[in-house]
């Protein structure tokens, strides 16, 4: 009996023991890895803005019908499509630029662009507002065609102060961004819709949680790019765009290219079937997503700073990096979002309520597709690698097979589920293409570099 009772009191301090080391060594881990506290620091934020957004959700599913639903997601479409070109992807350059001087002057022309473009859709959705509503089906928010214009300018701008925030790794700044935005569009959603505005309660609650987003990043980033306009030497900013023309010149077609592939389901269901179909879908494919984007934007974003730092370094651990982070990301995501697909018809009219209860019927053949771009869109950084013109080859290959696969639904009346297989099948396949290319391309960098036998070593051994 003695013995017993001693083991027992010397399991309770053999488990405290055991807690400590292990939390020690996750710390340590934390701290001796960038990429991993870069992703644990957006992580946190992100879980936490995503959490608050599923509190949301069951409410706002209650207040707004999925027709609502289907205008909001033809809104963020078109929109989502014209932000490709708001600063003609220089933003992207902010974090790669040799030194912060070149970096401000990147951001710089990057606000510029976005102020230009942001005056020019003004005007555009003021002069042929309607007969643009009447061609793209959104008459929904008629005559209020220039929140299109303010979405723009809000997602826009937050998009540029972004990839600064990034280039600084002030990945805490953006957490609380998340989080502050979270909050912020949910409650304004949520009284916009219990005043009985429909479609526009539902638009004007998504772009209130864009400049709410610009409010955090901007009070600091805003001011100091102000006091160097003043002093600014434009020869060397003209200098500097012909240097990253390779970003206009073929990133932001194929971006272009990439977001009308991303919407064009949503367009296509909304013109074939309505609003109401869109509205299922888009919830369908949103909390199918959900668990997965909690933390996938996060790595997509650490992923870019820490690979962008190599990147200047000239490391040969770019290509370990990038297998690890990848294989790292399917094995945590793939498990996730099949069970996810399984059970959701049985979850949704629970939890969203009986409207919704036909959703749920997207999810098998979105999670393919969902597996696949949640590990590859994290971790594509062609454009970064310097082969602008493949990421722009492997768009237009993938417009020209996901348009003929929705033309041939269309030409066989297809219904919208076996729409969505179709669609989903082809963007697996290509997401596959886009791995392989990713691959090659680190493989090229390395070799330029000198160091392809020393991370061919390296990737063979972990």
């Amino acid at each position: 009996m003695k013995e017993e009772s001693d083991r027992a009191e010397s399991f309770i301090p053999r488990i405290r023991k055991y807690l400590i080391t292990t939390g020690n060594k996750i710390v340590s881990r934390i701290s001796s890895d960038p990429l991993v506290k870069g992703i644990v620091i957006l992580g946190s934020g992100t879980a936490i803005s995503q959490a608050l957004g599923i509190l949301f959700v069951p409410i706002l599913t209650r207040i707004f019908p999925p027709a609502i639903y289907g205008t909001l997601a033809v809104f963020t479409s078109l929109l989502s499509i014209l932000i490709v070109a708001s600063s003609f992807k220089y933003e992207l350059t902010i974090p790669i630029a040799e030194n912060d001087t070149d970096a401000e002057y990147l951001l710089i022309l990057s606000l510029f662009i976005v102020c230009t473009l942001t005056l020019i859709l003004f005007l555009v959705m003021i002069v042929w507002g309607n007969f643009l509503a009447g061609t793209f089906h959104f008459e929904f928010i008629a005559p209020y065609y220039w929140l299109f214009g303010l979405g723009f300018f809000g997602m826009s701008l937050y998009q540029v102060l972004t990839f600064w925030t990034l280039r600084t790794k002030n990945y805490a700044l953006i957490t609380q961004t998340r989080v502050a935005q979270s909050i912020s569009s949910s409650v304004s959603k949520i009284i916009l819709g219990l005043l009985s505005l429909g479609s526009l309660g539902l638009i004007s609650g998504e772009i209130i949680g864009r400049f709410v987003g610009i409010s955090t990043l901007g009070k600091t980033i805003l001011p100091k790019a102000w006091r160097t306009i003043r002093t600014l030497d434009v020869p060397a900013m003209r200098a500097l765009a012909a240097k990253y023309k390779k970003f206009p010149g073929f990133s932001m077609p194929a971006g272009f290219i990439n977001e009308i592939i991303l919407q064009v389901p949503t367009l296509y269901l909304a013109s074939v079937f309505g609003f109401e179909i869109v509205g299922l879908y888009m919830l369908s494919f949103s909390m199918l997503e959900l668990p997965v984007s909690l933390i996938s934007s996060s790595i997509a974003q650490a992923f870019f700073g820490e690979s962008s730092e190599l990147l200047r370094n000239k490391s040969d651990k770019i290509l370990s990096l990038y297998q690890k982070t990848t294989k790292k990301l399917f094995m945590f995501g793939a498990p996730i979002i099949f069970l996810g697909a399984i059970i959701s018809p049985i979850v949704f009219p629970i939890v969203f309520g009986s409207a919704w209860k036909d959703a749920g019927m997207f999810s098998i053949p979105l999670s393919f597709m969902v597996v696949a771009g949640f590990v590859v869109s994290s971790t594509d950084r062609l454009e970064l690698l310097g082969f602008n013109q493949w990421e722009l080859a492997w768009n237009i290959a993938r417009t020209i097979l996901v348009l003929s696969g929705l033309y041939l639904c269309y030409l066989f009346s297809l219904s919208p589920v076996a729409t969505i297989l179709v669609y989903s099948a082809i963007m697996t396949f290509m997401y596959g293409v886009c791995y392989l290319l990713n691959v090659k391309a680190i493989h090229q960098v390395l070799k330029k570099f000198g160091t392809l036998q020393t991370s061919d070593t390296q990737s063979g051994t972990t």
